[in-house]
């Protein structure tokens, strides 16, 4: 088994998606919404991002484009919603939907090379390391550390804490005096600009975007979060952020190994399925195997004592 691959693509992987998750964590957890329009903002920040590049615009211009472009479908997802009163889970699918025939004009084909001549975010740190791998790696962790100093910031103010009100209790925050539709838009904004962000990146490392390259990413966002929450636990906001965050490593190390052991790679869908399923039923496990033991624990405890 070669370890120094499943090293090195863990870090790399794990820190791009690792802003996927965040993005994911927003809607499902922070807002307590499904949205399946991840699945459309991935690409359409890979899109926008490629375009941008190829045209001669700076790295940090076309990220900020592709960042733009992701929170404009999170609007659009979260005012179909509170808008027009659509179930949320529609509306992210009718967003997604709608982002193929988006990104398909955006790119002009199914797919598009980044071309030899444009420069990368990766670029400046490649060069100063001399190693485009490391390059990645220093560049994806700075962005992610500063990704979660901001966030840990923004959800505790007083705007932030009203975002997570909402997605706790809908009814108690509106009676607190929170506009909750407000609430829900800027979630969702921020969720669509993470998940952007995350294809902007992944374009980059890649060196292409595909209009069906956000297909099963709401799963790996969802798997990233059950694998940190179950590994590192979630007892306070901060340690739920940091627990997203490495879950996106725990994540890719799992189909590291298993693609070391010849697992077929037509097979990894189920195994992101069979994870998801795992962690759900996390608790129920843990409970259904604490019960028996503490049976057994109590039995040879009243045992010592009869023999005493």
């Amino acid at each position: 088994m070669d370890f120094t691959f499943i090293v090195t693509d863990m870090l790399e992987q794990g820190l791009i998606w690792a802003i996927l998750a965040l993005g994911v964590f927003i809607a499902y957890r922070v807002e307590d919404i499904a949205d399946l329009g991840a699945e459309g903002a991935f690409p359409l920040g890979a899109a926008v991002t490629v375009v941008c590049l190829n045209a001669g615009f700076h790295p940090v211009l076309a990220i900020l484009l592709a960042v733009i472009a992701g929170s404009l479908a999170g609007l659009f997802t979260s005012l179909l919603h509170t808008l027009l009163k659509i179930p949320p889970l529609l509306a992210g699918i009718v967003t997604m939907v709608g982002l193929y025939s988006v990104i398909l004009r955006i790119l002009g084909k199914a797919n598009l090379a980044i071309s030899n001549s444009a420069t990368t975010a990766f670029d400046f740190t490649q060069t100063l390391l001399g190693n485009r791998y490391w390059g990645i790696v220093v560049t994806m962790g700075v962005v992610v550390i500063a990704l979660f100093f901001a966030l840990y910031w923004f959800f505790g103010t007083e705007i932030g804490i009203s975002v997570r009100a909402t997605g706790k209790n809908k009814a108690m925050a509106k009676a607190q005096g929170i506009h909750t539709s407000v609430m829900i838009v800027l979630g969702l904004v921020i969720s669509n600009a993470l998940i952007a962000l995350s294809g902007s990146f992944y374009a980059q490392q890649a060196g292409y975007a595909d209009v069906g390259m956000g297909r099963g990413t709401i799963v790996v966002g969802l798997a990233a979060i059950f694998l940190g929450e179950a590994v590192f636990g979630k007892r306070t906001f901060k340690n739920t952020l940091i627990s997203v965050i490495l879950g996106g490593f725990i994540y890719f190390l799992i189909i590291d190994v298993a693609l070391e052991l010849d697992m077929n790679p037509n097979d990894l869908k189920l195994l992101q399925s069979v994870i998801i399923v795992l962690m759900i039923s996390y608790p129920l496990i843990q409970k259904s195997l604490k019960e028996p033991l503490e049976k057994v624990k109590s039995w040879f405890k009243r045992g010592r004592k009869e023999a005493v």
